[in-house]
This record gives C-alpha cells, structure tokens and sequence, in this order.
C-alpha cells in the first residue's frame, strides 16, 4: 500500500532503488549506516516531499483522500501499527492525530493487535495531564 506513495515520490525526484528500499523501512528497521544515508541525503529533502505529496492529495476529491487514508492505514496495519518512512510523510499531511484515531478503530474492528507505544499520542496526553497537575500542586505549595 505505501507503494502508492513511493510511487509518486519515485515519479518526481527519481529516487534510487537505495533510496525506495530505505523509505519503505520504519526507523527501527533501520541499521547506523541506514540512518547516516538517511539523514544526510533523504531527510533534507522532505519538505519538498512534503510539499508534493500534498499537492498531489490537494489536488484529489473526498473519494481520492480517503483512499489514501485507507491506503496509508492498511499499510501501517500490515507492519503491526508502526509508520514506515513514506507512510510517517502522508501522516503529517493528512493530520497524525486523525491516522492514529482511525487507526485505532479499524484495529480494533479487524481483530489486529497493535505494536507496543505505536498508539503513544494516548500516553503522551497522560504525561501531560501529570505533568500540568504536578505542576499547579507545587506552585500552589509554593505560594
């Protein structure tokens, strides 16, 4: 499924098969060299790819964005939850909180068991709830 988006990032900046290969990886699938290339030749030009794929999602009707929707959460449902490369692009234009959310409930509806902290935006609002309770508790004990 994030072939799709491959595709047309592909398409557009010729990408090398290294580089098709290393946007189909999650970071956790990645190795230190991996990385290296990443962040040296493929991370610095993510707003322009950004940019693109936005254009391209812009530029579908409500039928074709929630065929990338579909699309994007089939693909992280296939590797247990986790975003590879291409698909981490696509969320941050189609909104992260929406991907997760609907994630979330297609999971839930398909039987799918998600990975460990791949539904963190949940946890990371109880670190702050804490964190702001904390907070006004000791300034009030300071006052």
């Amino acid at each position: 499924m994030a072939a799709l988006f491959l595709e047309i990032l592909q398409k557009e900046f010729d990408f090398t098969e290294e580089d098709t290969k290393l946007m189909s990886r999650t970071l956790r699938q990645q190795n230190r060299t991996d990385r290296r290339y990443y962040f040296q030749n493929i991370k610095v030009r993510e707003k322009k790819f950004i940019n693109s794929l936005k254009q391209h999602y812009q530029a579908l009707g409500s039928d074709g964005q929630k065929q990338w929707l579909d699309a994007l959460l089939q693909s992280m449902l296939d590797r247990g939850g986790e975003p590879d490369l291409s698909d981490a692009l696509v969320m941050k234009i189609i909104g992260p909180l929406t991907v997760y959310n609907q994630l979330r409930l297609k999971s839930e509806s398909e039987g799918v068991k998600l990975k460990l902290l791949v539904n963190f935006g949940g946890m990371g609002t109880v670190i702050m709830l804490v964190g702001a309770i904390t907070a006004l508790v000791l300034y009030l004990l300071a006052r």
